[in-house]
């Protein structure tokens, strides 16, 4: 008898062939490069438990009918390794499971229908700058000032740092920060069914620097609207989903809170290096960087000059 993951990759590449879908198209679908997708399909290699996940989606009624299910476990959301392991990801639900029974909402009377389904809005790269000048404009932000976001308070929002979360067991916190530390940053859990109430579980053994990037980046999660994660079990390993587009949007918009674009415009300017810039606004260098070169800046930035010879 085929082996489950062979039939899923016959499956697979049966309804690619069906729809006239290129390997690099269904890429960018499911969010496994090109490179896997092609050994996964030429048999050099099989898809491990996530990327089993995001196939399965993919296939959907027709996975189905080929008797390739998966069961749903759970939708919440994190920030963690695309490949982040069955292990570390079930420790995670545990946590999950402990914040929600402390919180002890009561269920919506009206619960909102699918969730966890919304369709995915990608956004503008102005669209992007326009938000986060937005959101620093709420909180009295000038166009120089730091923000410290560890310091922020969400509507509907708790922050709890994960050596402070007395509701969750001790082994599994010395597991999330220990083994699994690498592993993941954030994770946003709904307490209620409308979604009303959150908790964001934060990874307080990375450095203050990448805590502040990771918790903008779910609270802009959260305040979009995005998709929750959903895992899944297949063949007794967990896995989840995962939305490059959504992923892509929440930290550029974090990077752009915290390292608002008119300063960035000046500081490029004024020939300063990345350090001294992280250093002014309490971030990572690798994240001013990012920073430059998603603005066009980079350049600028490194003084490269630009001429045309004379014929």
């Amino acid at each position: 008898m085929k082996s489950f993951e062979l039939r899923l990759v016959e499956a697979v590449k049966r309804k690619r062939e069906g729809d006239g879908l290129s390997l690099r198209t269904l890429s960018g679908i499911v969010g496994i490069s090109f490179s896997t997708l092609a050994r996964i399909e030429r048999g050099e290699g099989l898809p491990d438990n996530n990327s089993r996940i995001r196939l399965l989606e993919w296939l959907g009624s027709f996975g189905n009918d080929e008797g390739l299910g998966f069961e749903n476990v759970a939708l919440v959301h994190f920030r963690a390794g695309k490949n982040v392991r069955s292990g570390t990801i079930q420790t995670l639900l545990r946590a999950a499971d402990r914040l929600k029974r402390n919180a002890d909402f009561s269920s919506a009377e009206e619960p909102v229908a699918n969730v966890g389904e919304r369709v995915a809005v990608p956004l503008s790269k102005e669209e992007l700058e326009r938000a986060a000048e937005k959101f620093r404009e709420d909180l009295g932000l000038g166009e120089d000032e730091p923000l410290d976001s560890l310091l922020l308070e969400v509507e509907g929002v708790e922050i709890v740092p994960l050596q402070q979360a007395k509701c969750i067991d001790p082994a599994t916190i010395k597991k999330l920060s220990t083994e699994a530390c690498d592993e993941w940053s954030a994770m946003s859990v709904p307490l209620d069914d409308a979604h009303e109430h959150w908790a964001v579980l934060l990874n307080d053994c990375h450095t203050i620097e990448r805590q502040r990037v990771t918790l903008l980046e779910e609270i802009w999660h959260i305040m979009l609207g995005h998709r929750l994660t959903k895992i899944a079990k297949v063949a007794e390993a967990y896995g989840r989903t995962y939305d490059s587009a959504e992923e892509h949007d929440a930290y550029y918009l974090a990077s752009a809170t915290l390292l608002p674009r008119k300063a960035m415009i000046r500081e490029v300017s004024g020939r300063r290096h990345s350090l001294e810039i992280a250093q002014e606004f309490g971030t990572s260098p690798e994240l001013v960087e990012y920073r430059i070169k998603r603005l066009g800046l980079w350049r600028d930035h490194i003084g490269r000059r630009v001429a045309l010879t004379k014929g």
